[in-house]
């Protein structure tokens, strides 16, 4: 979040995106080539529902930051954490254990420590569009717990990443100026070359990989770390000083997590179940 506040104050947002995203498709490109998997028309189609809606993320909440400020941005899109659930139980009936639900409690009202710092009156386009981006979060949770069972996890982030890339280059020529080689500094170049191998490339794959072997519910606790990192790395790069309350948020979310998994750890040795 830190690098890329100060990219997109240089580079238009779309254009940023393209950048991003466009580089981690070359990059996964390669790998998948060298390793020589093959796409069928199944998992091209899983790919292109996974890429329409992480890109309705990135649109979505570009447009709620446009319309509103980036604390009620953050905790509306935060919204994920209860959303997931409730799709979860309703279309894959996964129904959260007690553990879980506790966990979704706590790290929704960490989430709302660290985030939520104005008021909500005034309702605007931009809290619309921060529910709306909340929504499309857990819809991609859900997607990814399921064709990730189905499909090379490789094969399906190229596919996915490369949806985004090309929807962010039409978005950018449809909607935002042109922009000259100027804006390509240091700093630019740094901020789009880690965050396509580091938050894209890396961070997507081990998802798309990992998120089969847990549920739905705990990979949406488990994303609430998101605020806490952003903070974390916001302190030592940035100097930004967290309040009393957003800290107390922080351990909200950590202490989430562990009931989350420690109860359901406990919950299935107890009955011999296997872990999830």
């Amino acid at each position: 979040f830190i690098i890329i506040k100060k990219a997109i104050e240089e580079i238009p947002t779309f254009a940023f995106l393209a950048l991003r995203f466009g580089l981690a498709s070359i990059i996964l490109l390669i790998i998948v080539l060298f390793k020589k998997n093959k796409i069928d028309k199944e998992l091209l189609k899983d790919g292109i529902i996974l890429g329409l809606t992480l890109f309705s993320v990135f649109a979505f909440q570009t447009l709620s930051l446009k319309y509103t400020s980036a604390s009620i941005t953050g905790f509306l899109t935060g919204l994920y954490v209860i959303f997931a659930p409730i799709l979860s139980a309703l279309f894959l009936k996964k129904i959260p254990n007690l553990y879980s639900a506790a966990g979704v409690v706590l790290a929704s009202a960490g989430m709302a420590f660290i985030t939520l710092s104005d008021n909500l009156n005034n309702f605007s386009y931009g809290e619309v569009f921060g529910i709306i981006n909340g929504f499309f979060i857990a819809v991609h949770i859900l997607f990814t717990d399921k064709f990730s069972r189905n499909h090379d996890a490789l094969n399906l982030t190229l596919l996915q990443i490369s949806v985004v890339a090309i929807l962010s280059m039409i978005s950018y020529i449809l909607f935002e100026p042109q922009v000259s080689y100027e804006i390509f500094n240091s700093y630019t170049v740094f901020a789009i070359f880690m965050t396509a191998v580091l938050a894209t490339v890396v961070a997507f794959f081990i998802q798309t990989m990992m998120q089969k072997y847990t549920t739905p519910t705990k990979a949406a606790i488990m994303f609430t770390m998101e605020p806490v990192s952003a903070a974390f790395f916001s302190y030592f790069i940035g100097n930004e000083i967290l309040t009393m309350k957003q800290y107390s948020g922080a351990v909200m979310i950590i202490i989430a997590m562990i009931i989350a998994e420690t109860g359901t750890y406990y919950k299935n040795k107890k009955q011999g179940m296997e872990y999830q």
